[in-house]
């Protein structure tokens, strides 16, 4: 039989804990902000190009509830950056100290603070022999005057190693001069540089001759030995190049502070169309009838005789009313150098030259 009066009503349940629900909630785009290390390359006279990488980040995992707020911890990113890697020529004279009376060749000091005393230098400072191109006249007195054109510069450096404190030692030194005045394989010419009480000159040549005479010197281990090289080149040269732009339509001074012409390499900017570089000091033009694009470059090297354009030979461009690309020349003192073209030219040309001497 049932029970009257009031029932006792069923206590409802009431949970403590949210429910937690199983949905994923995608994030808004949002930025995040990395610091890089300081990026330092210490070198001389070097540009150092990095090529095209990617970095990857990995995020950590994000999980979190409908309706709930959140906050990301502090994470870091790693990436990783390809190796850099720099090849820096050695340049002529970056051996040199400073002292007078050193003689770098190709790298290699010889002189004060080395192993090998410099004795006597000969054919550096003296002018090589002239060729006289004067002709003689038939039927009158005297010649009708040439052109004077120096032979190549012929230069003895004697040298004296020193292992007087051990004189077992004297072959190691004579090996290390073995080892940078052999006979290479191609016509290649090393620099060769020569400091005095002054500024450094520099030549371009090759060893023709070593003499080591195994005398009563050599038994105490201070032989007198000499080396003959030969410079194609007689010129002496400045170490550092100078360089100078010549803008468009107007006229521009190099100056050579040398004695003799010396041969500049010039640098033709694109867009340009029929460019013509002009010494006005010796009337000789270089014009070549070509149109250079945006980003091409025509490197012309008057010493070799070279008119390029990435990596392909455009001499066949060199118009009939220029000189020789080879007598494209700056004379001693200042030139008056002009830069003209049909249409585009507004990136100057570049004009590199070092000083020269006879």
């Amino acid at each position: 039989m049932a029970r009257l009066g009031r029932g006792v009503p069923n206590r409802p349940v009431v949970s403590r804990h949210p429910r937690n629900w199983g949905w994923h909630v995608g994030l808004p785009v949002f930025e995040t902000t990395s610091e890089w290390p300081a990026l330092t390359v210490e070198t001389p006279n070097a540009n150092v190009a990095l090529p095209t990488f990617e970095t990857t980040s990995e995020w950590p995992a994000l999980g979190f509830a409908y309706d709930y707020g959140f906050v990301l911890p502090t994470f870091e990113t790693t990436s990783e950056w390809p190796a850099i890697g720099a090849s820096v020529p050695i340049l002529p004279g970056d051996s040199l100290t400073g002292a007078a009376g050193q003689v770098e060749w190709n790298g290699t000091l010889w002189g004060p603070g080395t192993d090998f005393t410099v004795q006597e230098i000969l054919g550096w400072r003296s002018m090589p022999q002239l060729d006289n191109l004067n002709v003689e006249r038939p039927s009158r007195h005297g010649a009708w005057a040439g052109r004077r054109l120096a032979q190549q510069r012929i230069v003895t450096i004697k040298l004296q190693p020193n292992s007087i404190s051990d004189p077992t030692a004297i072959d190691d030194l004579l090996a290390q001069l073995d080892a940078v005045t052999g006979v290479l394989e191609n016509e290649t010419e090393w620099p060769l540089v020569v400091a005095g009480y002054g500024t450094p000159q520099l030549a371009y040549g090759a060893v023709v001759d070593r003499d080591v005479p195994m005398n009563d010197a050599y038994s105490v281990g201070a032989p007198s030995v000499s080396v003959m090289i030969v410079c194609s080149d007689p010129r002496r040269y400045s170490l550092d190049r100078t360089g100078v732009d010549l803008v468009l339509n107007q006229s521009t001074e190099a100056t050579n502070a040398g004695n003799v012409a010396t041969h500049p390499i010039l640098r033709i900017n694109g867009p340009v169309t029929n460019p013509a570089i002009e010494n006005t000091t010796l009337s000789r033009l270089i014009e070549f009838s070509i149109e250079l694009s945006s980003g091409d470059q025509m490197t012309i090297d008057t010493d070799a005789g070279t008119v390029m354009v990435g990596g392909v030979s455009q001499m066949q461009t060199l118009t009939g009313s220029s000189v020789p690309v080879t007598e494209f020349v700056l004379a001693r003192g200042v030139n008056e150098l002009h830069y003209t073209a049909d249409s585009g030219g507004d990136r100057p040309v570049v004009c590199l030259y070092r000083d020269a001497w006879l």
